[in-house]
């Protein structure tokens, strides 16, 4: 590409250009595939890595290139074919210049990742809007689900008759991008979460066994309208819609426990062979 921009110039003198550009830290070499590409740098770029040394440049640059995903020290360390020493050397002057941070990540608390400074960390390192501090916000998910899970069932039955059923073709069960426009509608929450964060409360909903998720009787993407020529161009996302599993009466606790089908029962006292504090089936059922 620079032969066809500045054919005027041999190629000799071109190659000697671009490498004291590279030198003096105006230019980076970059790798898109099979292709080598020249990216220009800014001057305020310049001036910060000027003060870094060969090896601080280094670990910037690698730091840089993992964006929001972070770096850990042992991958810098494969990467950079530096020593120890001098990574932690490296990192210890990045940070004190504050062109580098270090986060946590929820998948593994015990490494330490390191991004630059002004780069948000990706939701597969702080967990999304379900952590906080870098702990499960239990409230939150909860509070959420019971929202999300009371829009379904309204609208999983007849108002007139809550113990009829729709049909099965039932075109009105919501899908997962109407809850979501639910719930930003009603200001339930300032975290501004994504579709696939209402999925992840709908399928912990669906293995709680309050709710099922059933294929739509036809394409429910409200944001492609008949006729337009985005209908007619690609074929809009069908989304899954969702039903409200029939509440029932609660169990009565006593079920769950041993007296409440024991055969000897009626024998059961403080005292005597048939005792509470002797009894196999209470051993057992504690024990699980």
């Amino acid at each position: 590409y620079l032969s066809e921009v500045l054919p005027q110039y041999l190629l000799e003198d071109k190659v000697n250009s671009v490498n004291r550009l590279l030198q003096g830290g105006q230019l980076e070499l970059l790798q898109v595939g099979d292709r080598i590409l020249y990216r220009g740098v800014n001057k305020a770029e310049m001036e910060r890595m000027s003060e870094l040394s060969s090896d601080e440049r280094l670990v910037y640059k690698h730091i840089e290139n993992s964006a929001g995903e972070g770096i850990w020290v042992r991958t810098l360390k494969q990467k950079t074919n530096l020593l120890q020493g001098v990574i932690t050397r490296c990192l210890k002057v990045l940070e004190q210049r504050a062109l580098i941070k270090s986060v946590k990540s929820v998948k593994h608390p015990t490494r330490k990742l390191y991004m630059l400074i002004d780069v948000d960390p990706s939701p597969d390192v702080t967990g999304g809007p379900w952590y906080t501090d870098q702990e499960m916000d239990t409230d939150f998910i909860d509070q959420l689900a019971r929202q999300c899970y009371q829009f379904i069932y309204a609208h999983s039955f007849p108002r007139h008759n809550t113990k009829a059923v729709y049909s099965a073709n039932h075109p009105g069960y919501p899908t997962s991008s109407q809850i979501k426009r639910f719930i930003h509608e009603n200001r339930i929450t300032n975290v501004d979460l994504s579709t696939g964060n209402i999925e992840e409360l709908l399928a912990m909903l669906v293995y709680d066994g309050k709710i099922e998720r059933i294929a739509p009787a036809f394409d429910m993407d409200v944001d492609v309208k008949p006729g337009s020529s985005s209908s007619n161009s690609a074929k809009p996302r069908t989304d899954w819609m969702y039903r409200a599993m029939r509440s029932t009466a609660k169990d009565s606790p006593f079920t769950d426990i041993p007296c409440g089908r024991c055969p000897v029962f009626d024998r059961c006292s403080d005292t005597g062979s048939i005792t509470p504090a002797k009894c196999e089936y209470f051993k057992k059922w504690l024990a699980f």
